[in-house]
């Protein structure tokens, strides 16, 4: 190879049809005697290039770990399930399970909050070309109020795999066990999305999806600014909500949103939480509205207000309990 042609040629003559590996083995040879201080630097880059991709390839290949030890057990149909959206003030949380072929994972697949918007976009298009099946399921803001954001979750989850298509003979889970699935082998792991490649790739798609979904909100409630923050407590949303109130979508079991529904209440707190307390349709949703109430109403209430409130509760709950004896 020539030192006279310039490094741009002699770069793309060696990348032609090569893998990083072998274009750095193809520039060493070409340009390891080249005395142009570019020319180390473009031997370098490739060498850092090909030392990257190697480490992503050892990352990924540890990925399948606990797919492989459910294959190992006889499994065939893993299914990796993973939600998006537990923490925002409004919108579903949105719950994706997936199951990918084996030993398959994309290039920088990864937990979906550790990837950019426009990485996610990329690997949730690859995962859709290459993908056995998706699910996907949600449960909304007002199964959320009416339940709690844990078992709303796993309903959403429930969803996906009902959604899913084939069926999945194993569900690796994001920490979250999924007792009404029990016939199904199933193993929830911690930070699972970071560890697994079959939950990585439902959290990609379960983040891109509720994504989607906010961005279509904001085009109903432009005032509150969903297609940036996507629903979550920013400054920008809690002043939103602060100037305009709550929407029909957003959580009014959840802390901010439920304060500004108080505050908005033209009876006051203490009508409020009384007529929450009253109207609660079971013991569960009795205990949650009592929660929030010590969580976030307490501070806005006088303690005679505070004392008639837990006489309510009281009642409420003897109510139930000699009835079910």
């Amino acid at each position: 190879m020539s030192s006279n042609q310039p490094l741009s040629t002699i770069e793309l003559q060696a990348l032609a049809g090569r893998t990083l590996s072998e274009t750095t083995a193809i520039l060493k040879e070409w340009l390891g005697k080249d005395p142009r201080a570019g020319a180390r630097r473009l031997i370098s880059k490739y060498e850092k290039l090909a030392e990257s991709q190697t480490r992503e390839k050892a990352r990924l290949e540890k990925l399948w770990v606990y797919e492989r030890g459910a294959l190992a057990q006889g499994a065939r149909r893993i299914a990796g399930v993973d939600e998006a959206g537990r923490g925002p003030l409004v919108g579903p949380v949105v719950a994706a399970a997936v199951i990918l072929p084996e030993g398959w994972a994309a290039f920088e697949l990864n937990d979906s909050k550790k990837l950019t918007p426009e990485k996610r976009e990329k690997i949730f298009s690859e995962i859709q070309k290459n993908t056995l099946g998706i699910g996907v399921g949600q449960a909304s803001p007002g199964e959320i109020d009416e339940h709690n954001i844990y078992r709303a979750t796993q309903l959403a989850m429930g969803r996906a795999i009902v959604a899913l298509d084939p069926t999945p003979d194993f569900l690796l889970t994001d920490a979250m066990p999924l007792p009404e699935f029990s016939s199904i082998a199933q193993k929830p792991i911690v930070h699972g999305d970071a560890l697994s490649a079959s939950i990585a790739a439902a959290s990609i798609i379960a983040k891109v999806t509720r994504d989607r979904m906010m961005e279509e909100l904001h085009q109903y409630y432009p005032e509150y600014g969903f297609a940036s923050h996507k629903g979550y407590g920013t400054e920008e949303h809690l002043r939103a909500i602060q100037k305009h109130g709550v929407c029909p979508e957003h959580r009014l079991s959840f802390g901010p949103v439920a304060q500004a529904v108080i505050r908005n209440t033209a009876q006051g707190p203490m009508v409020f939480w009384k007529q929450r307390l009253e109207s609660a349709k079971n013991s569960q949703e009795l205990e949650q509205i009592g929660f929030q109430l010590k969580r976030i109403g307490a501070a806005d209430l006088k303690e005679s207000e505070l004392g008639t409130l837990r006489e309510v509760y009281r009642q409420k709950k003897t109510d139930w309990d000699q009835g079910n004896k």
